[in-house]
């Protein structure tokens, strides 16, 4: 019985720090989906930190829909800026140097999308 008792102990704590693990990257909706863009209307996201940067831009919209997702750096810059119609992802070029998401809609058309984002997450000092 004990032995059955110290085999659950592990399983419940290498499960637990799996679930952590697996939960430490995550994707945030930075507008909710479906949410009305204007010409020339944009959104950003919240800004990164040391303990989680983003590693990806998303924009998903119809296929019709020319928009941009960005990444804005430290300094109010735009950097690896893309443009399309549909859904457009971008990744930074450098991780380090993000601080915001920004998606846009590029037309003079109103629609409907959502941009998202992914977080990695880094150790913290």
């Amino acid at each position: 019985m004990r032995r059955l008792a110290t085999v659950t102990l592990i399983a419940v704590v290498a499960f637990s720090a799996f679930a952590v693990g697996a939960h430490a990257d995550s994707v945030y909706g930075y507008t909710a989906a479906g949410t009305w863009f204007s010409p020339g209307q944009g959104y950003g996201s919240a800004y990164d930190n040391t303990c989680g940067r983003w590693t990806e831009n998303n924009f998903s919209k119809g296929s019709g829909s020319w928009g941009l997702v960005t990444f804005i750096d430290p300094g109010g810059n735009w950097s690896n800026t893309r443009q399309g119609n549909g859904w457009i992802l971008s990744k930074p070029s450098n991780v380090l140097s993000t601080k915001k998401l920004h998606c846009k809609n590029n037309s003079s058309k109103t629609y409907q999308g959502g941009c998202y984002g992914f977080s990695r997450a880094f150790p913290c000092a």
